[in-house]
């Protein structure tokens, strides 16, 4: 049976851990799906790795216990486990999904596994690095605010209170001029009044002592 052409994709990964290899097909009830994934060696010819019928040859030793078919393959998917990934698994693997025996699925998947990153202690020396540097900046924030908040509001209140004092001070003497204006104008009266009286009073003396002459020549 001849396969459709491959289509290819590619998968990494890091030793120690686990990959996926994608393959899929469109499943119809009632009939006949076999998987199988093959893998290619440096040298020589494909290496059947798992398939989903019974088998009569055992997983190849370097996979085994590491290998697994999706639990959905009868809903059409037919991916491969590939757990506690080793760096000689870096290799290409096929997919082929056969359906009543014919060919409907072929996958070609470069699997690329590399050294698993080394950053425990660059992490770890980061995280004091900032936290140094986090905590000397909440000191210089806090204390100029208290400052500035403080002494200009004294200012202002002190200020304002004097003006209506000089007010009050105005009125007073204000008041204090008119009744010294007053106090003038009854005082302008008065003496006006006993002027009056004092030449009223002359007048009526010198009209009584005229006669006094006249009975003595007699």
């Amino acid at each position: 049976a001849v396969c459709p052409p491959l289509d290819g994709v590619a998968v990494s990964g890091s030793a120690g851990g686990r990959a996926v290899l994608p393959c899929s097909y469109t499943p119809t009830p009632g009939q006949d799906v076999a998987v199988r994934w093959h893998t290619y060696p440096d040298h020589g010819e494909p290496v059947l790795l798992i398939t989903s019928k019974p088998r009569s040859a055992p997983i190849p030793a370097q996979w085994s216990g590491r290998v697994k078919l999706s639990d959905e393959v009868s809903s059409g998917n037919a991916s491969l486990l590939i757990s506690e990934l080793r760096l000689e698994d870096t290799r290409y693997y096929t997919c082929s999904v056969w359906i009543n025996g014919i060919c409907v699925t072929h996958r070609n998947v470069k699997l690329t596994v590399q050294e698993p990153p080394k950053r425990d202690s660059t992490t770890s020396g980061t995280t004091t690095t900032t936290t140094k540097k986090t905590r000397p900046s909440a000191t210089p924030t806090t204390r100029p605010s208290a400052t500035p908040t403080t002494r200009p509001s004294a200012t202002p209140t002190t200020r304002p209170s004097a003006a209506p004092a000089i007010t009050i001070s105005s009125s007073a003497i204000l008041s204090a001029v008119a009744v010294s204006a007053v106090i003038g104008i009854i005082g302008a009266a008065v003496f006006v009044i006993l002027k009056y009286k004092k030449r009223a009073g002359n007048r009526f003396s010198f009209s009584f002592v005229l006669p006094q002459p006249t009975m003595g020549a007699v």
